[in-house]
């Protein structure tokens, strides 16, 4: 499954709007929509917004919900939900698609009706034969009160991989910032050049607001997927680096091999030579051995490779574990390696004098 987001080109800040000038939650969404206009205006930006738990950043939030016409009775399991707060063009920013209904606008305030986005795996969970589009959503589980708001879904967006691109997120759905205001953000600022030229603009703009605001953890968004996959690369190292020393001493087994074979085989070589085989005939003669003893190995790893399969699938991302494409380059690869290792040999083969191998004998 893909990660659901576009991480190419993409800055990212975390921000929280502190002290008493924000006690008002008037005040902070004014400052956060000066604060889109200002990051959209720089050069090379093409959306600017925020989300409460971005995505890969060991960020989030989650409650229970209640469906309206589909109330949980007691003893019941809840319905868990990924909760995230999303502000400006946040969706737009994160290139995160639209496939059904609308996206938050500036009409979405606290004195009008409350809306929701759900994410397209959280509308096949719920409503898996129905129309998501206009469903309504309550906060809280059993024990929610009666004048808990209800949220009518307005708008279905594709997933999210949200801890890590190996792993599967919960259902999840999204709030507005003007709804559901919070002091503390993550912001994204989509670019179309190299997003981290853009950081000294970006602090310049944000201390032009409020040079009391603070700002932390400026990395791009590219940068954050790269350490979510640090330990799966440093895995992936070891076993390269394994794999490639077992490759090299394979190499080694079967020149060795072979070597000996020609000369244990010297009198029969030069025999052979001695009735007409021509030094061509004898170097493919001991290629065709080199081969066949490779094809042998080859096809004895490719069943164990395909037994252990399952095993690797936590160390993949992007790929099939029994991708075809790759068994069939490795294959080849180490074939072309046995080949190259027998070649040596056979060459000391063709080059044997008959004369020589028979009276040495």
């Amino acid at each position: 499954m893909p990660a659901g987001f576009n991480a190419a080109n993409i800055l990212t800040l975390e921000l929280t709007m502190t002290g008493p000038k924000y006690n008002e939650p008037q005040a902070v969404l004014e400052t956060y929509r000066q604060l889109w206009e200002r990051l959209e205006r720089l050069p090379g930006t093409t959306a600017a917004g925020a989300v409460s738990a971005l995505p890969l950043s060991q960020m989030f939030a989650w409650g229970p919900i209640t469906l309206e016409g589909r109330p949980l009775q007691p003893g019941e399991a809840f319905i868990n939900v990924d909760l995230r707060v999303v502000a400006g063009s946040y969706f737009r920013a994160m290139e995160i698609p639209l496939l059904k209904g609308r996206l938050f606008n500036e009409h979405d305030t606290r004195d009008r009706a409350r809306v929701v986005i759900v994410d397209d795996f959280m509308a096949r969970q719920l409503w898996p034969a129905e129309e998501p589009l206009g469903k309504r959503i309550r906060t809280g589980g059993i024990d929610a009160t009666a004048n808990a708001p209800w949220q009518t879904v307005v708008g279905v967006v594709g997933r999210v991989k949200q801890y890590t691109l190996d792993g599967d997120s919960r259902i999840a759905m999204y709030l507005p910032h003007t709804q559901s205001i919070g002091r503390a953000m993550n912001v994204v600022l989509r670019t179309s050049g190299d997003p981290a030229a853009l950081t000294s603009a970006v602090r310049r703009e944000v201390r032009a607001l409020d040079p009391d605001l603070p700002i932390y953890n400026v990395r791009t968004m590219a940068q954050r997927v790269d350490e979510s996959l640090a330990r799966r690369r440093f895995s992936m190292l070891l076993l390269t680096l394994f794999a490639g020393l077992a490759l090299g001493l394979a190499a080694i087994g079967i020149y060795g091999v072979v070597a000996y074979l020609v000369t244990q085989g010297t009198r029969e070589l030069g025999i052979r030579m001695a009735l007409g085989a021509t030094p061509r005939a004898i170097l493919l003669l001991i290629l065709q051995h080199g081969l066949r003893v490779a094809l042998v190995g080859v096809g004895a790893g490719l069943a164990g490779a395909f037994a252990l399969t399952r095993f690797m699938r936590n160390l993949l991302f992007g790929i099939d574990a029994a991708d075809p494409a790759t068994f069939a380059t490795v294959s080849l690869l180490l074939t072309a390696i046995a080949l190259a290792a027998s070649y040596l040999p056979a060459r000391r083969a063709a080059r044997i004098d008959p004369t020589v191998s028979l009276r040495s004998e």
